[in-house]
């Protein structure tokens, strides 16, 4: 959606920006195998499931007329499923500025985090075994806030958290580079 990054690039330097993998679509394309393998399976087999509970000769429930209605409502189904994974890709953002991290998600219902980075404690990157392989993970934030913050579907975890980090010690720096000590003696 690029709001975050309209809002802050004309006041503040954005030091990174988190992308958000694709990898989301999976459960999308499980769902869409495993109904397809169902549909197919009934397809081929209708007359003999209709057997096993007492029907005879061609397939009275499970004929290929009913199926076409199966499939295309399958279809549907994995065309909402993907819409949905497609508008939350799409309306997270992640970005990083010289002195916080700024998270928001939603469209309608929007969620904004805005985290100075001096108050950010840990940083964590999580992967699993699949995800590694693909290059995908997620952040958990650790900052004097009640509650962690965690940020699925990163890709690069490893890296963008490594600049953040660098970040971070660049904001402590400067911070401390600002302080003055004034001695009485």
């Amino acid at each position: 959606m690029k709001t975050l990054e309209r809002k802050f690039s004309s006041s503040e330097r954005i030091v990174a920006k988190a992308k958000f993998s694709a990898w989301a679509y999976l459960s999308c394309a499980i769902v869409a195998i495993v109904l397809g393998v169902i549909i197919a399976l009934l397809w081929e087999f209708g007359g003999k499931i209709e057997g096993l509970f007492g029907g005879t000769g061609e397939p009275k429930y499970l004929a290929p007329e009913y199926l076409r209605w199966a499939l295309l409502g399958a279809a549907g189904v994995v065309l909402i499923i993907a819409l949905i994974i497609t508008i939350k890709l799409f309306s997270k953002e992640l970005i990083v500025t010289e002195d916080k991290i700024v998270y928001r998600a939603g469209i309608l219902s929007v969620h904004n985090v805005v985290i100075p980075l001096k108050e950010v404690r840990i940083l964590e990157s999580h992967q699993s075994g699949l995800q590694a392989l693909v290059g995908v993970g997620s952040i958990t934030i650790i900052s004097d806030a009640e509650k962690p913050y965690d940020i699925k579907g990163i890709k690069s975890v490893d890296r963008f958290s490594r600049r953040v980090i660098r970040q971070m010690s660049e904001a402590r720096k400067a911070q401390e580079s600002t302080r003055f000590v004034l001695k009485l003696s």
